[in-house]
C-alpha cells in the first residue's frame, strides 16, 4: 500500500500538523478566524456571493416594489438560510444592551442577518461566537424534530432509532466537520449533540463523552441530558461561579439518572441510597470491583459538590480542573452503567 511521506516520516508529520495546544477563541488572529469562516463557509455562505446578491437585490427591490429582501434563488439552501437568521435574531433578543445584531436590528432583511453573522464570528470573544453557533446548531437539530414517518414495516424499538438517526444526521456531518477545524487549531471546545463540552483527549471523548451523550439522546432522558447540556454551558462561561455551577448541575444529572432508572422518573432519592438499590435491582454492575469504584466516584462527586458546588456555602470556588474531574467522572459513572 502506498504511504503518505506523512505517514513514514515523523518529522514531516509534526511539520505539516503542528501541535498547537489547546486555545480559546481569542487566542485566534484575525486572519486565523477567517481561515476558519473559509473552511465553514459550505454550512453558513460565502462572503463575497452574499455581498453581491445584495445589490442585486437592492436593484430587483425597486422594480417589484417588494420590501423583502432575498438572495438570488438557488444560491443555498433554505434551511441554511433559516439557520442564519434565526442565530441572528436570537442573539438580538436576548442581549440586548451588547447589540450584537446592530445591522439586523435597523434593517432585519436576510443580508443585514449574514452581515452580523460573519461580524460576530470574525470580531467578538469566543462566548459570543460560541453562543452564536449554539443557536445555529439548536436550529439546525430542530429542522429534522419532525417529518419521519413509519412507512416501513419496523418495531417501534427500530422506527425509534431510525428517526434518531434521520434527526441528527445533518448536524453529525456539520459537527464532524467543525470538529475537525476546531481541532487543527488548537481550540479547546468540542462540539456534541449536548451541545460544546470542553475538549478532551480524542480517545475521552471518542469512547466516552460521545457514546454516553448519544445514549442520552433516547427521550427517556431528556431530563439528564438537559442538566449535562446546562453543565456544559456553564463550563464555557470560564469564571468561578459557572465552574461550581457546572459541578452542581453535573451531579445533579447522576442524581436524575438513577433517579428514572430506580422508579422511572427525577425528584426521589439521593445518589448514596440509589446506587445500593439500581445494583441489587441488576440496573448497574454489582461486582465487588464496580462497588469499590462507584463508591469512589460517589465520594468524590459529593466532596466537589459539597465543598465547591451551589448547593451547599462554598468552602471555596471550583476551578477548571474542579469542573473537569467531575465532568469526566460522571462520564465513567454513565458509561459504566449504561454498559450493562
Amino acid at each position: 500500500m502506498f504511504k503518505l511521506w506523512s505517514e513514514s516520516n515523523r518529522d514531516a508529520k509534526k511539520n505539516l500538523k503542528p501541535d498547537l495546544g489547546l486555545r480559546q477563541w481569542g487566542d485566534l488572529s484575525t486572519e486565523e478566524k477567517k481561515l476558519i469562516w473559509k473552511y465553514l463557509e459550505l454550512y453558513f455562505f460565502n462572503v463575497e456571493v452574499i455581498i453581491s446578491c445584495a445589490h442585486y437585490e437592492i436593484s430587483q427591490k425597486y422594480e417589484n416594489g417588494n420590501g423583502e429582501c432575498y438572495l438570488v434563488e438557488g444560491y443555498y439552501a433554505d434551511n441554511i438560510r433559516e439557520r442564519i437568521n434565526y442565530s441572528v435574531e436570537q442573539m438580538q433578543q436576548l442581549y440586548k444592551a451588547k447589540n450584537y445584531t446592530n445591522t439586523y436590528t435597523r434593517y432585519n432583511t436576510h443580508y443585514n442577518a449574514c452581515t452580523d453573522f460573519h461580524k460576530i464570528f470574525t470580531e467578538e470573544d469566543g462566548h459570543a461566537v460560541i453562543e452564536l453557533l449554539s443557536h445555529y446548531c439548536i436550529e439546525l437539530l430542530y429542522e429534522r424534530s419532525q417529518g419521519l414517518l413509519n412507512e416501513e414495516s419496523t418495531t417501534d424499538t427500530e422506527f425509534e432509532a431510525r428517526k434518531l438517526e434521520w434527526r441528527l444526521n445533518q448536524f453529525n456531518i456539520f459537527a464532524n466537520e467543525l470538529n475537525d477545524v476546531f481541532g487543527q487549531f488548537g481550540l479547546n471546545i468540542y462540539l456534541t449533540r449536548n451541545g460544546f463540552i470542553p475538549k478532551q483527549d480524542d480517545k475521552i471523548i471518542k469512547n466516552i463523552f460521545e457514546p454516553v451523550l448519544e445514549c442520552l439522546s433516547d427521550e427517556k432522558w431528556a431530563e439528564v441530558s438537559k442538566l449535562f447540556s446546562d453543565a456544559f454551558a456553564e463550563f464555557r462561561k470560564s469564571t468561578p461561579n459557572s465552574y461550581s455551577t457546572c459541578i452542581t448541575h453535573t451531579v445533579s444529572a447522576i442524581q436524575a439518572y438513577l433517579q428514572i432508572l430506580v422508579y422511572g422518573k427525577t425528584g426521589v432519592g439521593d445518589i448514596s441510597k440509589l446506587i445500593p438499590i439500581a445494583q441489587n435491582e441488576n440496573l448497574i454492575p454489582s461486582d465487588m470491583f464496580t462497588k469499590k469504584v462507584f463508591d469512589t466516584i460517589e465520594s468524590v462527586l459529593m466532596r466537589e459538590r459539597q465543598e465547591k458546588g451551589d448547593s451547599h456555602p462554598k468552602k471555596e470556588y471550583a476551578n477548571e480542573r474542579n469542573a473537569k474531574l467531575v465532568l469526566n467522572l460522571a462520564m465513567v459513572f454513565l458509561q459504566h452503567c449504561i454498559q450493562n
